[in-house]
């Protein structure tokens, strides 16, 4: 091979451990930007998130928005509730929390973080026309909310 027959490389080789770590850093601005857009990086947001999620009868994206112990109490009322009518309800704690019985949501009119600190907070909440009220909010791996057991049960 000559000289002037050199093969043209199509990318840069990267030599410098900056160069490396170039792919994973625009990996994670863009998993960010995500993150960002997908507005779940603080705790109003998410909550914001969940409220539209379960008024557009997204039930994947509400479902996945609640924190793991309110799913288990969800889960745990809805075979008690089939159990007493077999057939008649679905045992799953989404189909009990989103399903065709669900009420119906009216619009968020505001969600503002009341407490944070690293694991939970307190949004307080109002859908349009009703009252304020408290919600909380776990992080798990995320922000999730937290919908008590009404039983106390942990």
């Amino acid at each position: 091979m000559t000289t002037s027959m050199r093969p043209v490389m199509l990318m840069p080789v990267m030599r410098t451990p900056m160069m490396r770590g170039l792919p994973l850093t625009a990996f994670l601005l863009i998993a960010c930007a995500a993150c960002a857009r997908e507005g779940t990086g603080t705790p109003d947001a998410t909550y914001r998130a969940f409220a539209r999620a379960a008024s557009e009868r997204d039930d994947d994206r509400a479902w996945a928005l609640l924190s793991a112990d309110t799913q288990a109490w969800l889960d745990r009322r809805a075979k008690a509730v089939a159990a007493a009518a077999p057939g008649v309800v679905a045992a799953s704690g989404r189909q009990l929390l989103f399903g065709d019985a669900a009420l119906a949501t009216r619009p968020l009119a505001t969600a503002l973080v009341l407490r944070e600190s690293r694991d939970q907070a307190v949004v307080e909440v109002a859908e349009e026309g009703g009252p304020k009220r408290e919600v909380g909010l776990v992080r798990e791996g995320g922000w999730r909310v937290r919908i008590p057991d009404p039983d106390g049960a942990p």
